[in-house]
């Protein structure tokens, strides 16, 4: 098997300082995709981070006909913080999935004070018009080593009448991604004590830290793409192949996303969606060369 990445020259989605707009929620950052189709439109969630001090960040969104031109949709973000409660100070890396004719968003949330990241839900009927779940967290941080900081950046993944969450635990240093299932999105349970997938050996593309899966099924196997992050901050793509959701093996010919040394993308190119649109498959994902994030796309092949 192998995985062929062609990416797109130039970003799709840029911060907004990069424009002159400073007082724009995503002045700074646009990162984080989450991409889904409705009603002959193509809908990009994102997150931004304005200059206001702090972690301040909210969840946005950008349209488009043709997955190439992309309007964002507004002034202000969709999901933002509250005035107190666990997501004060933070609401970021949403992941839009659709159950009968209502959206639902899992995001991350950290209070004020105190910077602990959990998963939270929300619900819409326009993708536009976002109400929050009013026993948020959803999904709270573990006991277990590796995720008793912080659990975030998750994605959701439906087989057997079962909801399989794949996230990224943290234990104060590193990331790593767990897994837990519930019949509900509201049952969640952990079922393993340790992660499905861990980071790299030392001197490895992911050996620091790794985040952001997103989980496919092709053929009669199982693909989960990851962010890695090496000793120097490096920030790549890369996939894992299963045939249960629980035993992960990392692919021989990663990362499938590089840097790009001279251009938009190189010092980072991760925080990816992968999604499968009119018979392709699109890479969207996360792209830095300095401080500020854009958002860019690749066509990805798979023989």
């Amino acid at each position: 098997m192998k995985i062929k990445v062609k990416k797109i020259k130039n970003p799709i989605i840029v911060h907004s300082l990069s424009k002159f707009e400073l007082l724009k929620w995503d002045a700074l950052w646009a990162y984080h995709p989450c991409v889904i189709q409705h009603g002959g439109m193509f809908y990009l969630l994102y997150s931004g981070k304005s200059m206001k001090w702090g972690i301040s960040h909210g969840i946005g969104i950008a349209k488009s006909t043709d997955l190439k031109t992309w309007v964002k949709y507004s002034k202000k973000p969709i999901l933002t913080a509250e005035s107190s409660g666990w997501d004060s100070d933070f609401v970021a890396h949403g992941y839009v999935f659709k159950e009968g004719n209502t959206f639902f968003m899992l995001y991350d949330g950290s209070k004020k004070g105190r910077w602990r990241e959990e998963i939270g839900l929300a619900q819409s009927r326009d993708l536009i018009h976002w109400e929050k779940y009013p026993n948020n967290p959803i999904f709270r941080a573990g006991s277990h080593w590796w995720e008793n900081r912080h659990v975030s950046r998750c994605c959701l993944f439906k087989v057997n009448g079962w909801n399989f969450l794949f996230y990224a635990g943290h234990d104060g240093a590193s990331e790593r991604i767990g897994v837990a299932k519930g019949k509900t999105i509201f049952t969640f349970k952990r079922f393993l004590k340790e992660p499905v997938l861990d980071v790299g050996k030392r001197g490895e593309w992911d050996e620091k830290s790794i985040s952001d899966p997103r989980v496919i099924k092709y053929k009669d196997r199982f693909f989960m793409f990851y962010s890695g992050i090496d000793r120097n901050g490096v920030e790549r793509t890369g996939v894992a192949i299963s045939s249960n959701l629980s035993t992960w093996k990392k692919y021989e010919g990663n990362p499938i996303l590089d840097i790009s040394e001279k251009s938009w993308d190189r010092i980072s190119a991760t925080r990816a969606d992968i999604k499968k649109f009119h018979g392709h498959y699109y890479i969207f994902y996360s792209g830095r060369k300095n401080y500020f994030y854009d958002i860019g796309i690749a066509k990805m092949e798979i023989t």
